[in-house]
C-alpha cells in the first residue's frame, strides 16, 4: 500500500496475501497451523510474479502520523 506524501494523521487499509500452496500444504495448515512460505521472497516482485499462486489473507488497518520536517519541534530525536 502506498504511504501518503502529506504530513498529518492518515488511516490506511493494506490488503495482504499469502502463498496458496498445494492441497497437502493446505491440509497440513488446517491441522498443524503455519502455512507455506516463499523459498525465494524476491520472486514476489518483478517478472517472476506470474508463477506465484496466492490467495487473499485479509487486510491490515493502520493509523499513521507523518512528520516530514521540524522533527525536534515535535520531540523526535534522530
Amino acid at each position: 500500500c502506498h504511504l501518503p506524501a502529506s504530513p498529518g494523521c492518515h488511516t490506511l487499509t493494506c490488503v495482504t496475501w499469502r502463498p496458496r500452496g498445494s492441497w497437502q500444504e493446505r491440509l497440513r495448515q488446517l491441522f498443524v497451523g503455519g502455512g507455506p512460505q516463499l523459498l525465494a521472497p524476491e520472486a514476489s516482485t518483478g517478472s517472476e510474479r506470474f508463477r506465484l499462486r496466492s490467495e487473499a489473507a485479509g487486510s491490515v488497518h493502520l493509523q499513521l502520523g507523518l512528520l516530514l520536517r521540524h522533527f525536534s519541534r515535535y520531540g523526535v530525536q534522530c
